[in-house]
C-alpha cells in the first residue's frame, strides 16, 4: 500500500466517522426542534453537501473528532447555523 493509499483510507473513514458523530446527531435533534428546516425536507440532499463539506474540512474538525467537550460545542454551533434555514419552498 503506498502513502497515497493510506492517506486516501485515513481521508474516508474520517468523513464517514465526522458524518456519523456530527451529522446524524445533528440531524435529529434539527428534526425535533423544526420539521420544516430544508436540512430535513431534503435529507439525500442535504446529507451530500455535509458530507462534501466536511471532506473539504475534515483537517480542521479532526479536533471536534477526538474531543467530546469541544464536539458537543461544535454540534450546538451546527444546529443553531441550521436553523437559520427555512425550507422556502424552493
Amino acid at each position: 500500500m503506498s502513502i497515497w493509499e493510506g492517506i486516501l483510507i485515513f481521508w474516508i473513514v474520517g468523513v464517514i466517522l465526522a458524518l456519523w458523530k456530527i451529522w446524524r446527531p445533528s440531524y435529529k435533534v434539527i428534526l425535533a426542534i423544526d420539521e420544516n428546516n430544508i436540512l430535513v425536507t431534503r435529507p439525500i440532499t442535504s446529507t451530500f453537501v455535509v458530507a462534501i463539506i466536511f471532506t473539504i474540512f475534515l483537517p480542521f474538525m479532526v479536533i471536534p473528532l477526538l474531543i467530546p467537550e469541544r464536539l458537543e460545542e461544535f454540534v450546538l454551533g451546527f444546529i443553531k447555523g441550521a436553523e437559520r434555514f427555512k425550507n422556502n419552498g424552493i
